[in-house]
C-alpha cells in the first residue's frame, strides 16, 4: 500500500489525544501541543517516507455467510453452489443489553430466510520494522522518541485499516453509510480468540512482516 496515500487516513486527533497523551487538553494548553504536534508528526513523516520504518500492507477476503441467532455463519466459496456448503467457522455476536437488543448477526441474512449474505475481513501491519525501530529506542533509553514511534505505528496501522475498509467498500458497491468496520475486543465481538479464526480464513502469512 502507497504510505502517502495511507498517511492522508491518519486520524490526528486520535494520534494527539489518545496515543500522544493530549487527551485532557483544552484552550490554550491544547493549541500550544496541537502546534507542537503538527510540527513532530510534518517531522516524522518526511522521516518514515525517506526510511522507510512503516510498511503499510494487509489482506482481504469475502466469504458467503448467514447468521444464525446471535452467530455468523462463515461459508466455504468453494461448496457454496451445493446444497450443503461447507461450515468454515462461526463468529458470536453478542446480544447487546440496551436500546434495540441488537447483535452483529441481525444484519445478516438469516438461515430461515433461504438467502446467502456476504462479509469481508481483513487484517492489516505497518510491519516488523516499526517494532525494531521501537525496541531500539527503547534500549537506548529515549523513551521519549519511543513514545511518539508507538503512538504513530498504532496510528498508521489504524489508516490502514481504514485505507483497505474504503477499498472493500468500493469493491462491493456499497456507500459509506453501509459496511461498518468491527475490530475484536469491543462489547460486539469480544473474544480475542476469534483473531485465530480470521488468521485461519486469510493468508495472513503471506504478508511481508519485514
Amino acid at each position: 500500500m502507497p504510505l502517502e496515500i495511507v498517511l492522508k487516513h491518519l486520524s490526528h486527533n486520535e494520534l494527539y489525544r489518545l496515543s500522544w497523551g493530549a487527551k485532557n487538553s483544552h484552550g490554550a494548553e491544547w493549541e500550544k501541543l496541537k502546534a507542537e504536534f503538527d510540527a513532530r508528526l510534518a517531522k516524522m513523516t518526511k522521516e518514515v517516507l525517506t526510511d522507510g520504518w512503516l510498511k503499510p500492507q494487509g489482506v482481504y477476503g469475502f466469504f458467503p455467510c448467514q447468521s444464525d441467532g446471535d452467530e455468523l455463519i462463515i461459508y466455504d466459496p468453494n461448496t457454496i453452489n451445493s446444497a450443503s456448503p461447507d461450515v468454515l467457522t462461526r463468529f458470536a455476536c453478542p446480544r447487546q443489553p440496551y436500546d434495540e437488543h441488537l447483535a452483529l448477526s441481525d444484519y445478516f441474512a438469516s438461515v430461515e430466510s433461504g438467502k446467502m449474505d456476504v462479509v469481508a475481513f481483513q487484517v492489516v501491519t505497518v510491519g516488523q520494522k516499526a517494532t525494531e525501530r521501537f525496541d531500539k529506542l527503547q534500549n537506548a533509553s529515549d523513551y521519549s522518541e519511543a513514545y511518539f514511534t508507538h503512538g504513530l505505528a498504532v496510528q498508521t496501522a489504524e489508516a490502514t485499516a481504514d485505507y483497505l475498509h474504503q477499498h472493500i467498500r468500493r469493491e462491493l458497491g456499497i456507500g459509506e453509510d453501509q459496511g461498518k468496520r468491527y475490530s475484536w475486543g469491543y462489547p460486539a465481538i469480544p473474544e480475542l480468540e476469534d483473531h485465530k479464526k480470521v488468521f485461519e480464513l486469510l493468508p495472513a502469512v503471506t504478508l511481508n512482516w519485514e
